[in-house]
């Protein structure tokens, strides 16, 4: 962001790309760093959601893999394990330093305690209970 504002400061004022003029105020400055950041803290949460597959993505394409015939529930409830929907996420918030073990036992880090208050605040703000997805 600092190296795209001193490119920018140091256009020259005549200076267009794709027909938008070089920004000319400070306060046009303050929008373009805000934007910046907003994109960049949108992808900070959302890169989580996109690293593995959600556990909704991984049932519907299991059942849409067994075509027409669908797929019989005995069969499904082999397929659906803590191995293919629990254990990567538990996996990806250890090595992302989210969680730890305590002897047995999972314990919520500093840095996951405040990764998880940012969704129960949102929760919050949608006044949706804390119980669900």
């Amino acid at each position: 962001m600092i190296v795209g504002i001193l490119v920018l400061c140091n256009l020259p004022d005549h200076s267009v790309c794709w027909g938008i003029p070089p920004p000319g105020r400070f306060v046009e400055y303050i929008q373009i760093s805000s934007f910046f950041i907003s994109l960049t803290l949108a992808y900070m949460i959302t890169y989580s959601a996109l690293e593995a597959d959600s556990p909704s993505l991984v049932i519907v394409t299991t059942i849409a893999n067994a075509g027409q015939n669908g797929l019989d529930k005995k069969k499904f409830d082999e397929l659906m394990n803590d191995n293919i929907l629990v254990n990567p996420r538990i996996r990806d918030l250890l090595l992302n330093k989210m969680v730890e073990m305590d002897e047995d036992r999972y314990v919520l880090t500093p840095k996951g305690a405040l990764f998880a208050r940012i969704f129960i605040i949102y929760r919050e703000m949608m006044n949706v209970s804390r119980k669900g997805g």
